[in-house]
């Protein structure tokens, strides 16, 4: 009994490596090269926008990769594969931008397509990651999965932009190539040893996916419960990263908060976050796995955040005598609820659908993610924008996290309304198209 038990928590530690793995790359492409074009090459802050823009609209692919994994026998070499065209790609990111510093055109260019190429390989790799999850975890771990690959992932993230970061002083753009040619190698070298005999080859366990593509995505549209879930991830992902590119001027230009005290501001609302995926874990194990009781933590978690963000509105109309640092941490909380129980939703409703287009299923969702993702945060900095040359900044922000908390509020209630759900049993009805 204790050993499967060690041998499935060992399974999940491992693919929740390959997630920090993939994450990891991730680090120098979408934070400091876009920091870099604009402070040492003086470029419109718009450009590096641009680029991580192509970075989340080529993930539409998503979808197709999904449907290729369900074709084959494995998806690990679909994962590596991913793995390896991230690696590669996030190296590119870096010529690239040494190149911009003699021929900003051909740089550009260049960033574009290196940048796509995270796009895909993140998309590719990612998507067939969570595919195997939902086929590979048991329902009742379902939940804690979830938790243990997020936590992980951030993890991942935190260490290599220490260790990156610290690894580019001084900086010169042959360090940044150097460092990311070394991130990169770790990262794919790392992830290849936690795939090794994760996965068995699937044989008649399930009826295959439609051959064609357009067919596949047909037939897994025509599940209500696909449908309404695919709407809740592009609402909630939306408004999650609409702050993105918010918080930290808010701090500074609302409560005038100097960059350490914005940066312990940001630990206080990853502090939140961190318990609000613990509190996630705890929930999905006390449910057992059930999906609706995962879909009612989330939806709980979306409706925290609504009312955390009505707090910032207020902080932003009353400060500086708000308790700010109290409602970030709320508001992390409320996310990480939220976030845990949106994966962990994901891989049972991919997992107890119908066999063989669990791929298919993680592919739409992470599609409706990543451009949920990308435009919302171009929503965020373009209505902050817009409403800050009509009024004070106070109003400005509060109306963004107004619009955001909004958002939230209209997600849940598209959960709500899509997935029927009875508190006696914590299943699913029959549901609405």
């Amino acid at each position: 009994m204790i050993q499967p038990f060690l041998a499935n928590w060992v399974t999940i530690v491992r693919l929740a490596v390959v997630q920090a793995a993939i994450a990891s790359v991730t680090v120098i492409p979408i934070s400091t090269i876009p920091r870099l074009m604009v402070e040492e090459l003086s470029l419109l802050a718009l450009l590096p926008a641009g680029l991580i823009g192509a970075h989340y609209a080529v993930q539409a692919t998503r979808v197709r990769f999904g449907h290729g994994s369900d074709r084959s026998p494995r998806r690990t070499p679909w994962i590596l594969a991913g793995l390896a065209l991230l690696s590669v790609s996030g190296v590119g990111c870096a010529f690239a931008t040494r190149l911009m510093v003699t021929d900003p055109v051909a740089g550009y260019i260049a960033a574009l397509l290196a940048y796509s190429g995270v796009g895909i390989g993140v998309g590719a790799a990612g998507t067939t990651l969570f595919a195997l999850v939902s086929t590979t975890v048991a329902p009742e771990r379902r939940a804690p999965a979830a938790t243990t690959i997020f936590l992980t992932m951030i993890l991942g993230l935190v260490i290599t932009s220490k260790l990156a970061g610290s690894a580019m002083i001084p900086f010169s753009y042959q360090t940044l190539i150097a460092v990311s040619s070394t991130v990169s190698l770790a990262a794919f070298t790392l992830g290849t040893l936690a795939m090794l005999g994760v996965e068995r080859p699937r044989h008649e366990e399930a009826p295959p996916a439609p051959s064609r593509f357009r067919e596949a995505l047909a037939d897994v549209w025509r599940d209500p419960r696909v449908r309404g879930f695919t709407v809740f991830v592009f609402l909630s992902m939306f408004a999650y990263n609409m702050q993105e590119l918010v918080m930290e001027p808010f701090s500074a230009a609302v409560f005038g908060l100097e960059p350490g005290a914005s940066t312990r501001l940001s630990g206080d609302h990853h502090a939140g976050v961190f318990a609000g995926l613990i509190l996630m874990a705890v929930v999905g194990r006390l449910a057992r796995g059930r999906p609706a009781a995962l879909v009612g933590a989330t939806v709980t978690g979306c409706l925290a955040s609504a009312v955390a963000l009505a707090g910032l509105a207020a902080a932003a109309l009353t400060a500086p005598d708000w308790p700010l640092r109290p409602t970030i941490l709320v508001y992390g909380l409320a996310n990480g609820l939220f976030a845990g129980g949106a994966i962990a939703a994901m891989f049972s409703l991919a997992g107890d659908g119908e066999g063989g287009r669990e791929g298919t299923r993680v592919g739409m969702w992470g599609t409706a993610q990543a451009l949920g993702f990308g435009l919302g945060m171009v929503a965020g900095a373009g209505l902050l924008d817009a409403t800050r040359a009509l009024a004070a900044d106070s109003y400005a922000f509060a109306s963004v996290f107004l619009v955001e908390g909004a958002l939230f509020t209209i997600a849940s209630l598209v959960a709500m309304r899509v997935l029927q759900i009875f508190p006696k049993d914590m299943t699913f009805s029959a549901l609405r198209g």
